[in-house]
């Protein structure tokens, strides 16, 4: 499992929307997604986008997400923090209550 922090974050006094972000980038063109793989994105991103300040995924949709950032090409300096939260999301452990 994966935790993504999805708060907000400032670059050059202008708000980084990193939930809507991350949503927009699921159904990038350049992702080719079959029609099951957009319901698949769909769900996911409803997932993220009711999380709150952060999102904790199972490998298999933390593998979709870093997909979605691999594939994106023209990132600038102010996605930075953005594409280092996914890329570097830390590992966790979950256990049974």
């Amino acid at each position: 499992m994966r935790k993504i922090d999805l708060k907000d974050y400032e670059f050059d006094g202008k708000p980084y929307p990193v939930t809507g972000t991350l949503s927009i980038l699921l159904f990038n063109p350049d992702l080719k997604l079959s029609a099951r793989d957009l319901i698949a994105q769909d769900t996911l991103a409803k997932k993220i986008e009711g999380a709150g300040e952060s999102v904790i995924l199972e490998e298999v949709d933390y593998l979709k997400v870093k997909r979605a950032i691999e594939t994106v090409k023209g990132w600038q300096r102010g996605d930075l923090e953005f594409v280092s939260r996914i890329l570097d999301a830390p590992e966790i452990e979950v256990k049974e209550a």
